[in-house]
């Protein structure tokens, strides 16, 4: 396997900064009305979108309680980008590490948490692997992709395990509502080279209409060294490419009101990359300037759905899905300790139901089994795991009052009991203006490599159980949204690694703390967006700031539509972040950055696009881990038909 990016994992968060949220508000609601009232002349209402993740029933964003945001189909489509990790690091409260370019390992850190510790889901399958905890983003591509909706912080008590830091959703491309074809097709700098087609259809008649939904895409690149061979000398200097090949599949047939169906989504990547270690330990004149390493890599789901509407006071959904993440890597070098094999295995069977209470709101109650597998070359066995989960909720909307309380009930195989909670509260202070608190309880399995891997591990792991509380202001206007999030999470029984000997134990603790400030508008034909989090992840023993976690991250856009035209320029920094040296794995400090992204889309024809992209348009250079080099000034050019 590749470097794990967050060894050695350190404790989280600290000191609160919460104070600093009165004045942002503050700003922002004296701007607010003014940017409300140009929107109104403008004669434009935009739609806000659903989401179902922020509390298992279809809301509006603007209704949710739980921080939240969705990425459509039309912001994927005018941002230009290549995979999801590429408009994930541009939302709030999420940042970004990766192992050189496209394809390269991946971590998102939610709010400070680790990446084991954001549950992913792909058209509501969980994609975690079992033995690292973390999901495999880097190989999903936004061609497969329809909308992302997006959770922050802690949302077990819907969830359960791994949704501390919250949940992002993929919801791919074959379910999409809209009949026809489209065909795109990208290229330019690094050998870039990326084709997609996908297919919708609709026959019959309201009541039996039968859907059929396609789609595939291949998406490559040579791109560049992933490690500077000058920092770290043992490690080859050549380009990694990145080839990947992908599917979604999905055929439903709806029976009156109610819907049944079939999912499938699958891509294989094949990744070249380099290693960093010296091993002329273990082979005197070894030479790792040439030495080559290659992972190839699949990632899939499938699932058999129904939604039923049972009567206009109940409707249920059932769904018997799996996610498969395995992965192979090989190396020039026989020695090497990159070369092995995993294998992630999640079978999950849900029936969740809604009762309609009218006035009085909603119920929702849900069953779920799920039974997870692992196995790596570096186990001398196959380890599993059962989890049984019982879930309630409540969902009301009374006057000025929004009200959300779920408590969710776990049985472990391995660990017997957890129980976990959530309530929130919002208040509408005017029409336009809600005032939000929540409270949470949460828990977080260890993963089967802190329990399993061999002389690194600990059998005896218990969870990490935290308790989290969050509140803010929203504010609705005709075209305009500003949100203001404070957010403070105590951990207990943190897993902490000992530094001499590597093994994990349940001995610490940490503190996250923050500020999240988001905002969207239009302005005299001009749409304005960005947000801005403020955070302090550090080690509450320790008092040391987490490593590749800045304190404070930003992005900002500008764009703007005029007849066919479209452009748009999006500026995303960070600041400085901690990290471990690539050779000496000592604690040193990473400088802060800035890139830029300039894209420009022309309307042919209702059917036809064309697109130029310029992605960090003043190449600056800047890392994301020590000794990994990132994406230099890179030009793209697109073409989209429709049929």
């Amino acid at each position: 396997m590749q470097v794990n990016l967050e060894t050695p994992r350190p404790a989280l968060f600290g000191r609160p900064i919460g104070r600093l949220l009165p004045a942002l508000v503050c700003a922002g609601l004296a701007l607010s009305p003014r940017i409300a009232s140009a929107q109104q002349s403008d004669g434009v209402t935009a739609l806000e979108p659903l989401t179902v993740t922020a509390a298992r029933v279809p809301q509006e964003v603007a209704d949710t309680l739980p921080s939240s945001s969705v990425i459509t189909r039309a912001d994927i489509e005018n941002s230009q980008a290549t995979d999801v990790l590429s408009l994930l690091v541009r939302e709030a409260g999420l940042e970004v590490a990766q192992t050189g370019g496209l394809g390269g390992q991946a971590s998102v850190f939610m709010r400070g948490f680790n990446s084991n510790q954001t549950l992913v889901l792909v058209d509501g399958i969980p994609i975690n692997a079992v033995e690292s905890g973390g999901a495999s983003l880097q190989h999903i591509m936004l061609d497969q992709v329809e909308r992302i909706e997006i959770v922050r912080g802690n949302v077990s008590a819907l969830y359960g395990s791994q949704a501390v830091g919250g949940v992002i959703q993929i919801f791919t491309r074959a379910g999409a509502a809209s009949d026809g074809a489209l065909v795109t097709a990208q290229a330019g700098g690094e050998r870039t080279r990326n084709l997609g087609a996908s297919f919708a259809s609709t026959l019959g008649e309201p009541g039996s209409r039968t859907h059929l939904g396609l789609s595939v895409s291949t998406n490559g690149v040579d791109g560049f060294s992933a490690i500077n061979a000058g920092i770290a000398p043992a490690a080859n200097p050549n380009d990694n490419p990145y080839q990947s090949t992908s599917l979604a599949a999905q055929v439903s047939q709806q029976v009156g009101e109610s819907e049944f169906g079939v999912r499938l989504y699958g891509t294989h990547g094949r990744l070249s990359y380099d290693d960093p270690t010296d091993y002329s330990f273990l082979a005197p004149g070894y030479n790792g300037r040439i030495q080559t390493n290659e992972e190839h890599s699949d990632l899939a789901t499938s699932a058999l759905y129904g939604r039923i509407h049972a009567s206009d006071f109940w409707t249920a959904s059932v769904q018997v899905g799996t996610s498969l993440d395995r992965s192979a890597n090989t190396s020039s070098f026989p020695e090497s300790f990159v070369i092995g094999t995993t294998q992630s295995r999640t079978d999950d069977l849900s029936w969740n139901n809604v009762f309609a209470l009218g006035p009085l709101g909603k119920v929702t109650a849900g069953l779920e089994h799920l039974e997870v597998t692992g196995t790596s070359s570096a186990y001398s066995q196959e380890f599993t795991r059962h989890v049984d989960s019982l879930l309630l909720g409540y969902l009301a909307d009374l006057g000025p009052n929004q009200v959300q309380a779920n408590v969710r009930a776990d049985h472990y195989s391995d660990f017997g009991e957890a129980t976990s909670g959530l309530v929130g509260y919002g208040y509408r202070l005017t029409d336009s203006l809600k005032a939000i608190v929540e409270l949470s309880t949460a828990f977080d399995a260890p993963t089967f490599d802190d329990l399993y891997y061999p002389g690194l591990s600990n059998p005896k792991l218990q969870p990490e159980k935290s308790r989290s509380v969050e509140w803010g202001l929203a504010y609705q206007g005709a075209a305009t949204t500003l949100r203001a999030t404070a957010f403070r999470s105590d951990v207990h029984d943190l897993i902490e690694f000992d530094s001499v000997t590597g093994i994990p134990s349940n001995i610490d603790a940490a503190r996250l703390t923050g500020v999240e400030l988001s905002g969207r508008t239009r302005w005299q034909g001009f749409e304005l967006y960005g947000n801005l989090t403020l955070q302090r992840p550090i080690d509450v023993a320790t008092d040391q700031v987490l490593l590749r976690r800045a304190t404070h991250n930003v992005n900002l856009g500008l764009a703007r539509s005029d007849g066919p035209w479209r452009w748009s320029i999006d500026v995303r920094g960070a600041g400085a972040r901690f990290d471990s040296d690539i050779n000496t794995f000592s604690r040193i400090q990473l400088g802060g950055y800035s890139v830029t992204d300039l894209v420009a889309r022309y309307e042919v024809n209702p059917q036809a696009t064309v697109s130029a992209s310029l992605l960090n348009a003043f190449d600056r250079g800047y890392e994301l881990e020590d000794g990994y080099n990132t994406p230099g000034r890179v030009l793209l050019l697109a073409l989209a038909l429709r049929f």
